[in-house]
C-alpha cells in the first residue's frame, strides 16, 4: 500500500500496518468532541484510509474536512502513531466510514520500560530547590504516591501541605519511602507537573536519578505485590 506521503516517508515504512481489520484508537485534541474513540480500519485505497467512524453514545460525531486527528495502533511493546486529516465522511453506509489521509511521518513509540502500577502509598517529600534558595526553611512534607514503577512515581500533595511551594519540571525532589519496615531515601527529578485547582493539590511525576540495587530489589517486590492485589480485585 502506498499512501500520499512520498516525500517524507521514513526509512521503515510503518504505513504497511494500516491494513483492513486493524483496530486502534482515534484521538481528537480540539473541538467540542475532543477525546479518544475506538476504531478500526475498514478500507484502504491508494492514498486514503477508511476508518470506522467515531461514535459517542451510539451516535456518529460530526467531523469536517481537513480536521486533524491521530490514529494509534498498539502492537506488543510498541505503539504506532499516524497523524491524519479527514478527507470526507460517509455516514450513509451500513458501516459509517471516515476517510482520511496521512499528513506527517508515521512514528513508532516504545512502551514504558517499566511496569507502572496504581497505589496509595504514604511517602514523605523534601523539596531540594526550596532548600537551596531558603536555607534551613525546607521541611519534610507528607504526601501520597498514586502510582509507582522502577523508573519513578507520581505523587499528590495538597496545597495545605505544600505551604505555597511552586513545583516546576526539572525540580529535584528527595523522597522518603517505607518498604518492608525499612526507610529508604531516593533522589529524583520532576518530569511532569500539574496543579489541580479543583482539588487544590499538586500532581507531580518524578523519575528516579539512580536506583541502587538494594532499593530496586525491595521496590520490585512491592510492585509485584501491588500487581497481585490488583489482579485479585479484577477477578472478583
Amino acid at each position: 500500500m502506498k499512501l500520499a506521503l512520498k516525500k517524507i516517508m521514513p526509512t521503515v515504512d510503518y504505513t504497511t500496518r494500516l491494513s483492513v481489520g486493524v483496530r486502534g484508537e482515534i484521538t481528537m485534541d480540539a473541538g467540542m468532541f475532543k477525546g479518544r474513540y475506538k476504531s478500526a480500519i475498514e478500507d484502504v485505497t491508494d492514498d486514503m484510509v477508511g476508518l470506522a467512524h467515531p461514535f459517542l453514545k451510539g451516535t456518529t460525531i460530526p467531523v469536517h474536512r481537513d480536521m486533524n486527528f491521530t490514529f494509534t495502533i498498539e502492537d506488543g511493546s510498541a505503539m504506532y502513531v499516524f497523524e491524519m486529516a479527514v478527507v470526507r465522511s460517509d455516514t450513509s453506509a451500513m458501516v459509517p466510514i471516515m476517510w482520511a489521509n496521512l499528513i506527517a511521518q508515521p512514528r513508532r513509540i516504545q512502551r514504558r520500560q517499566f511496569v507502572r502500577v496504581d497505589c496509595k502509598w504514604d511517602i514523605e517529600l523534601f523539596f531540594i530547590e526550596y532548600e537551596r534558595d531558603n536555607k534551613m526553611r525546607a521541611r519534610w512534607m507528607p504526601s501520597v504516591a498514586i502510582d509507582v514503577s522502577l523508573g519513578g512515581y507520581r505523587f499528590i500533595l495538597p496545597d495545605k501541605y505544600a505551604d505555597g511551594l511552586q513545583f516546576e519540571s526539572g525540580d529535584r525532589i528527595f523522597g522518603k519511602f517505607t518498604l518492608a519496615s525499612c526507610s529508604y531515601f531516593q533522589m529524583g527529578r520532576a518530569v511532569r507537573v500539574v496543579h489541580n485547582d479543583e482539588h487544590a493539590r499538586w500532581e507531580v511525576s518524578v523519575n528516579f536519578d539512580v536506583l541502587p540495587m538494594s532499593v530496586e530489589k525491595v521496590l520490585l517486590e512491592f510492585i509485584r505485590q501491588l500487581e497481585l492485589g490488583l489482579r485479585s480485585s479484577d477477578s472478583k
